[in-house]
C-alpha cells in the first residue's frame, strides 16, 4: 500500500524545499511507494487530511516538516478520522523538531528517519488535548503561554538563524520581562500565582533543543508541566543555560508536575502556542489519551 506524505516546503525557513529531491530518491531508496502533497497555508495539512475519504488506502501517514506539520497531522487524523488507526512518520525537515528529538536515531540524518519508516516498526504514544472555551484540539509536543509564546511568536523574526532561532527569541523576549496572575486547577484544588510562563510537554524535548521536560515519557500517561513563577531577568537569563542539560527544572521559582489532567485560567487573555503554532487564549483545560497514536520509532 503507498503512503501519504504531508510535505511541508516553506519548513525550516524554505529549507524543506531544497531537500524534496533528495527524500524523494530516498524513499525510492527504500522500496516506499509515497503520495506527496505540498502544503500551500498554514494548517493545510489538516485541511488535506480532512478531505481524503478513503484513508484507509494508504498504509501511513508521513509529516515532513516541523513540529507546525506534525501537529496538523495529528489534528487531522484525531478530528476527522477517529477510528483511524492509521501510524505517523516523521521526517524532521523544520525548524523546531521536538518530537524528531525524541524518536532521535544514532544518526540524526534525514535517511535515518527515513529508514525507521520503511523498517516499519510503531510504539503507541500519549496524545494531549486541549479544551478551549470554542474549540478542541491535539497535541504530541508542547503547549505554551505567557512567556514561551511570545518566544514563538518572535521566533519568526530569527528565522535565518535555523536552529537557534528559539534561543535569539528568547534572549529577545527577556528584556521585557512580565507576570500576570494565573490559576492553576488539578484534581479540583484551585491556586493563584504570580506567573511569567507556563509549557506543558508530552515530549522531553521542546523549541528544537531545548531540554524542557527531562522525566518525560512519550507512553507514561503524564503529561509534564512546567511552570516558571515571578523571577528577575538576571536570573532567568543565568538559568537560560541549564535548559539545554534540563538541570534548570532545579531552581527555586520553577515548579515541575506530572499530572493526566490540568486547567489554566486567567484574566488576561494569554494566547496559546501549541507544538509552535499561535490560537486560542486561555482558558485551556488539558488531558492526556493514553497510547493515542501509532508512530514509527526505532
Amino acid at each position: 500500500m503507498p503512503q501519504l506524505c504531508i510535505y511541508n516546503p516553506k519548513a525550516g525557513n524554505g529549507k524543506a524545499l531544497k531537500q524534496l529531491e533528495q527524500i524523494k530518491g530516498l524513499f525510492k531508496k527504500y522500496h516506499l511507494e509515497v503520495d506527496i502533497i505540498l502544503t500551500q497555508y498554514p494548517h493545510h495539512g489538516t485541511s488535506i487530511i480532512k478531505e481524503i475519504s478513503n484513508l484507509e488506502k494508504y498504509d501511513a501517514v508521513i509529516a515532513a516538516g516541523g513540529d507546525g506539520t506534525v501537529f496538523d497531522v495529528v489534528n487531522g487524523l484525531l478530528k476527522y478520522h477517529k477510528e483511524s488507526k492509521i501510524p505517523i512518520g516523521i521526517i524532521p525537515v523544520g525548524t523546531g523538531n521536538s518530537l524528531a528529538n525524541d524518536i532521535k536515531t544514532k544518526d540524526e540524518n534525514l535517511e535515518s528517519y527515513i529508514e525507521i519508516i520503511a523498517d516499519k516498526y510503531t510504539k503507541k504514544i500519549d496524545v494531549l488535548k486541549a479544551q478551549t472555551d470554542n474549540d478542541c484540539f491535539y497535541f504530541i509536543n508542547i503547549l505554551g503561554f505567557g512567556f514561551s509564546t511570545d518566544v514563538t511568536l518572535d521566533a519568526v523574526k530569527f528565522k535565518m538563524f535555523g536552529e537557534t532561532a528559539y534561543t535569539m527569541s528568547t534572549l529577545y523576549n527577556a528584556i521585557k520581562l512580565n507576570t500576570y496572575e494565573l490559576e492553576i486547577e488539578v484534581n479540583g484544588n484551585k491556586r493563584i500565582t504570580e506567573n511569567l510562563f507556563v509549557s506543558v510537554l508530552n515530549t522531553r524535548y521542546g523549541g528544537g533543543n531545548f531540554l524542557l521536560a527531562p522525566k518525560a515519557e512519550l507512553d507514561d500517561g503524564l503529561m509534564d508541566v512546567i511552570i516558571v513563577n515571578k523571577v528577575g531577568r538576571l536570573q532567568l537569563l543565568k538559568t537560560f543555560t541549564k535548559v539545554f542539560d534540563g538541570s534548570y527544572i532545579h531552581s527555586p521559582f520553577v515548579e515541575y508536575l506530572q499530572v493526566s489532567k490540568i486547567k489554566f485560567s486567567s484574566k488576561n487573555k494569554k494566547k496559546l502556542s501549541p507544538d509552535g503554532e499561535i490560537m486560542h487564549n486561555l482558558p485551556v483545560e488539558i488531558e492526556v489519551l493514553p497510547k493515542k497514536i501509532e508512530i514509527f520509532s526505532e
